[in-house]
C-alpha cells in the first residue's frame, strides 16, 4: 500500500504540474539554436520584429459606417501604443519597463491619406525629367510666340490653350494618383462595401504568446466599438498570418486532447476484451499514465512548452508504454493457469519478464534517445521527452503491477463472484487462443514458405529504396500544412484583405534586410544578379526599396528642381494678367511652389517609413523582394534556390550581408532535416543492434532478431516509397522509432523460446495474444496522430503504423520460421523456466 500510495501523490502531482504545459505551434521551435537561418531570423526580431501581419476586416453596404469602425480601430490601437510609449517614458529601470507590456504594435495602417496629400503635394518632383524640361520648353515657347497677343491663345494653327500646359497637368495628376490605389484615403474595395485595417506586428506571426495577446486586444477592440449599432448587417473577421497561426494552434491542442482521449478509450477497451476483465484496465492503465504525467511534467519543468511534434507524444507514450504491463501481467496470468500460488505468480512473472521488459524498455528509450544527438529541435525535444516518458512507465511498473496485483485480488475476495476475474486458462496444448495456435503450427511446418514470402516482399519494397534514399524529402509544403486552415474563418477574412490591399500599396513579399541604409542598392543588385544566374531561371519580379518612393537621388532633385525654378521664373505677373480667368487657375494650380526641395527619405509619410524603419528609428535597411506569380512559395525546392538568392551576400568591399526571411527559415529546415536524419537513425540502429546482441547473448539469436527487424524496417520504407509517400520533419521520427518499438517484438518471440528451452513454437503459441495486444496499442498511439488536421502528423501516423504492422507481420511469421530454419537440437529446458512449470 505504501508503494502505492507513494506512486498515487507523485500521479497526482505530476499531472497537475503538467497542466501549465504550453504548445507552441511556432516553426522557429523546431530549429537549431545555433543555425545560421535562426540566429539571423532572431537578429531580424530584434532589429525590425517579426513584421507579422493582421489585419482587421469589416463588411456592410454602408461605406460611412465602415469609415466609422475603421477610425473607431484606429483611435483604440493608437491609445494602446501611445499608453505603452508613455509608461516605458516614465520608466528608470528595466523591470518598471516590462511592468508595462510587450511592444507588440511597429505600425497600424487604416488608409492612405497622409500618402496621397504628399505626392500631390510633390507631383512636380515626381514627374519624369524629359517631361518637366518639355513643359518649360514649351511654356517658352508659346509665352514668346504669344508675347502681347493673348487672343491668339485660342488660334489652333498659333497656340495652345493655356500655354500648353493642360495636358502635362492631366500628366502629373495621373502620375501622382498613380502612388495611391485609394482615392478615398481609406483601404477600401471600390463599392465601399469592405474596408481593411492594417496591423503590422513585432512579433513572427509563427504562433506564441506574443502573438495571441495582440489578436486578444483587438478583438476586444473590435467588439467594444459594437459594430452592430454602426449597421445591422455589419461584420467584422480578423485574417492575417496571426489569427491563421492562432487556428492552426487552437485546433493542434483540440485535435491532441480529442486523439488522446480516443486512443485511451480505445486502448483500454482493447485491454478488456483480451483479458476479458475490467480490472486489468486498473493494472495495465496505471503505469503508462504515470509515465504520461511525468514526461509532461518534466516537459513542463525543462521547456515549459512543447512543439508542434510533442503535442500528441502523450498518445503515443501510452500505446508504447503499455506493452510492459501488457508482457509482466500475461507472464502473471499464465503462470497462475499452470497452478501456481499468487505470491510465487507474481515473482516468478517479474523475473521471468525481467529480461524481456528490461530490453524493450532500453531499446524504446534509445530509439526516442536517438533523436536527442540531433541538433534539429523537431526532433530532440520530443526524443527527450519520449525517453523520460518510456523509462519512467518502465520504471514505475516494476513496484507498481505487483503491488496492485495484491490490492485487486484482496479487493476481490469480499466482492461476489461474478465481480471477480475469471482465472486465465491454456489449452490443452499450452496455446492461448485459436490464432496463436496456427501461427505456431504454421510456421513450425512451412518455415521455408513463410521465409521465402517475406524475401519476396523484402526484393518488391526494396525496388524502389536506392532511388527514395537519395531523396526522400518531401519538398511540397501544400503537403505539410493544416488543410482546415485554407478554409477556416481566418483565411477567408484574410483572401477578402487581399483582395481589398492588392496594389502597389501592398509591400508583399520577403523582407530582407540590411546592416546600413547605404548598402540597400547594392545589395538589391547582388540579389537580382543571383537571381538571374540561378540555372532554374530567374525568380524574382521587383525588389522594393524606401528610395524607390523618391522622386529620384539627390542629384536627379536638384536637376528637377532647377528646371521647376525656370518655370516658375517664366510665369510672371505680367503673363498672368494676359491670361483668361479658366487659363489663370490651371496656370497657377501648375506653378510649382517655392517651398518644394529635395526629398530625403525621413520626409516620407509615415505609413511609407514605417513598412522600411527598424525599431531604433533607422530608415532604408529593410527591402522588399516580390517574386514572380508562377514561382510556388510552398515548393522546398524553390525555397532552397531564394534562400540561396538572397542569404549571405558579399559586397564590392568584401562585407556579407546576412539577410534572413522566412524562405531562409525554412532552407534551413529543410538543411536540417538532411544533416540530422541519417545521423539519428544511424544513431537508433546501432544503439539497438547492440542492445539486442547483449541480451539474446546468441549470434543465432540476434541475427534472427535484428533480421526480422531490418525486414520490418524495409516493408515500412519500401511501402511508402512505392506509394509516393516522402520523409518530413515530423513523420521522420517514425524511421528511429520504429527501430526501437519494433525490436521488442521479435525479441519478446525469442527470449520466450529461450526460456522454454528453445521451443519456438511453444513460444508463439503463449506469447503471440501479448505481443499483438502490444502492436495494437502501440498503433492505436499512432493512429491519434490521424485526427490531425495538419498533414504531416497525419503522415507521421500513417508511415509509424505502417512500420508498426510490418516489424509486426516480421516478428511473428518470418522470425519463428527463421528460426526453426536455423535451430539445433534443443537442449532440456532451462532452470528459470522448468521450476515454475512443476509448481
Amino acid at each position: 500500500m505504501t508503494v502505492l500510495g507513494v506512486a498515487l501523490v507523485l500521479l497526482v502531482v505530476c499531472w497537475g504540474y503538467a497542466t501549465k504545459l504550453q504548445v507552441r505551434s511556432d516553426i522557429l521551435e523546431l530549429l537549431p539554436r545555433d543555425s545560421p537561418g535562426f540566429q539571423a531570423f532572431e537578429r531580424r526580431l530584434e532589429r525590425v520584429g517579426g513584421r507579422a501581419t493582421l489585419v482587421v476586416v469589416c463588411e456592410s453596404p454602408d461605406r460611412a459606417a465602415n469609415e466609422r469602425f475603421i477610425d473607431g480601430m484606429r483611435a483604440s490601437l493608437d491609445a494602446m501604443v501611445e499608453t505603452r510609449k508613455t509608461c516605458v517614458a516614465a520608466c528608470a529601470d528595466a523591470a518598471c519597463k516590462k511592468a508595462c507590456g510587450p511592444d507588440l504594435v511597429a505600425s497600424v495602417e487604416s488608409g492612405t491619406k497622409d500618402v496621397r496629400a504628399f505626392f500631390e503635394a510633390n507631383k512636380w518632383l515626381y514627374a519624369d525629367l524629359k517631361d518637366l524640361e518639355d513643359a518649360d520648353a514649351t511654356l517658352e515657347r508659346q509665352i514668346a510666340f504669344r508675347s502681347g497677343m493673348v487672343e491668339d491663345l485660342f488660334d489652333e494653327t498659333t497656340g495652345e490653350h493655356a500655354l500648353g500646359m493642360d495636358k502635362f497637368k492631366e500628366r502629373w495628376r495621373k502620375n501622382a494618383d498613380s502612388k495611391d490605389d485609394f482615392p478615398t484615403g481609406y483601404f477600401a474595395s471600390p463599392d465601399g462595401t469592405q474596408h481593411v485595417l492594417r496591423i503590422m506586428t513585432t512579433t513572427t506571426g509563427m504562433g506564441g504568446g506574443s502573438d495571441e495577446e495582440l489578436l486578444r486586444r483587438v478583438e476586444r477592440m473590435a467588439a467594444d466599438l459594437q459594430p452592430a449599432s454602426l449597421h445591422p448587417a455589419m461584420k467584422v473577421g480578423f485574417g492575417g498570418d496571426i489569427p491563421q497561426a492562432a487556428a492552426e494552434k487552437d485546433s493542434l491542442v483540440r485535435e491532441a486532447v480529442v486523439a488522446t482521449s480516443i486512443a485511451a478509450l480505445l486502448i483500454l477497451a482493447g485491454i478488456v476484451w483480451f483479458y476479458r476483465s475490467l480490472w486489468s484496465l486498473l493494472l495495465i492503465g496505471f503505469p503508462p499514465v504515470f509515465g504520461v504525467g511525468c514526461a509532461y511534467a518534466f516537459a513542463t519543468w525543462h521547456y515549459g512548452y512543447v512543439n508542434a511534434s510533442g503535442a500528441f507524444l502523450g498518445a503515443i507514450i501510452l500505446g508504447n508504454g503499455v506493452n510492459y504491463p501488457i508482457v509482466l501481467y500475461s507472464r502473471y496470468k499464465e503462470f497462475r493457469a499452470r497452478g501456481m500460488v499468487p505470491d510465487v505468480a507474481r515473482r516468478e512473472a517479474v523475473w521471468n519478464a525481467f529480461r524481456a521488459e528490461l530490453v524493450g524498455s532500453t531499446v524504446a528509450s534509445i530509439a526516442y534517445a536517438s533523436l536527442t544527438v540531433t541538433r534539429f529541435r523537431g526532433f530532440n525535444q520530443f526524443g527527450v521527452i519520449g525517453f523520460v516518458g518510456m523509462l519512467l512507465v518502465w520504471l514505475s511498473m516494476i513496484p507498481c503491477l505487483p503491488a496492485m496485483i495484491v490490492l485487486v485480488e484482496r479487493l476481490q475476495t469480499r466482492l461476489p463472484a461474478w465481480m471477480r476475474e475469471r482465472p486465465a486458462k491454456l489449452a490443452e496444448d499450452g496455446s492461448r487462443g485459436t490464432i496463436a495456435r496456427l501461427v505456431g503450427n504454421a510456421t513450425e511446418r512451412w518455415p521455408r514458405v513463410f521465409v521465402a514470402g517475406a524475401i519476396a516482399i523484402t526484393a518488391i519494397a526494396a525496388w524502389r529504396l536506392p532511388g527514395f534514399i537519395r531523396d526522400p524529402w518531401e519538398y511540397d509544403f501544400e503537403k505539410l500544412g493544416s488543410k482546415g486552415s485554407r478554409t477556416s474563418g481566418p483565411a477567408q477574412w484574410s483572401h477578402k484583405a487581399d483582395r481589398v490591399l492588392s496594389g502597389r500599396m501592398n509591400l508583399a513579399g520577403s523582407l530582407v534586410l540590411v546592416d546600413r541604409p547605404e548598402q540597400a542598392a547594392e545589395v538589391k543588385a547582388r540579389i537580382l544578379a543571383n537571381d538571374a544566374a540561378d540555372p532554374a531561371g530567374a525568380m524574382i519580379d521587383t525588389i522594393t526599396t524606401v528610395s524607390d518612393f523618391l522622386p529620384g537621388t539627390a542629384e536627379q532633385q536638384t536637376t528637377k528642381l532647377a528646371v521647376l525654378d525656370q518655370l516658375r521664373e517664366r510665369l510672371t505677373p505680367s503673363v498672368m494678367t494676359k491670361l483668361a480667368d479658366d487659363e489663370a487657375k490651371t496656370i497657377r494650380e501648375m506653378i510649382p511652389p517655392e517651398t518644394l526641395r529635395t526629398l530625403t527619405t525621413a520626409d516620407l509619410p509615415g505609413l511609407l517609413k514605417s513598412r522600411f524603419s527598424e525599431r531604433n528609428g533607422t530608415i532604408g535597411t529593410l527591402l522588399y523582394v516580390r517574386y514572380k506569380p508562377s514561382v510556388a512559395r510552398n515548393d522546398g525546392h524553390n525555397l532552397l534556390r531564394m534562400a540561396s538568392t538572397i542569404d549571405g551576400v558579399r559586397l564590392a568591399d568584401g562585407t556579407r550581408v546576412d539577410t534572413a526571411s522566412r524562405a531562409t527559415v525554412f532552407a534551413e529546415m529543410i538543411r536540417s532535416l538532411e544533416r540530422d536524419g541519417p545521423l539519428a537513425t544511424v544513431v537508433a540502429l546501432a544503439a539497438v543492434a547492440v542492445v539486442v546482441v547483449i541480451a539474446t547473448s546468441s549470434l543465432r539469436g540476434a541475427f534472427a532478431v535484428i533480421l526480422s527487424l531490418v525486414l520490418g524496417v524495409v516493408w515500412m520504407v519500401g511501402g511508402a516509397a512505392l506509394l509516393g509517400e516522402r520523409l518530413n520533419f515530423l513523420n521522420f521520427i517514425a524511421l528511429p522509432i520504429t527501430f526501437g518499438i519494433g525490436s521488442e517484438y521479435p525479441f519478446n518471440i525469442f527470449d520466450r523460446s529461450r526460456l522454454l528451452g528453445g521451443d519456438v513454437t511453444r513460444a508463439v503459441k503463449l506469447h503471440l495474444g501479448a505481443v499483438a495486444l502490444c502492436s495494437y496499442t502501440t498503433t492505436i498511439g499512432y493512429g491519434s496522430l490521424l485526427f490531425a488536421d495538419n498533414q504531416a502528423l497525419q503522415s507521421f501516423g500513417k508511415l509509424a503504423i505502417a512500420g508498426e504492422i510490418a516489424c509486426l507481420l516480421a516478428a511473428l511469421l518470418f522470425l519463428p520460421s527463421l528460426l526453426h530454419l536455423l535451430r539445433r537440437p534443443a537442449p532440456q529446458a532451462s532452470a528459470d523456466m522448468a521450476a515454475p512449470a512443476t509448481r
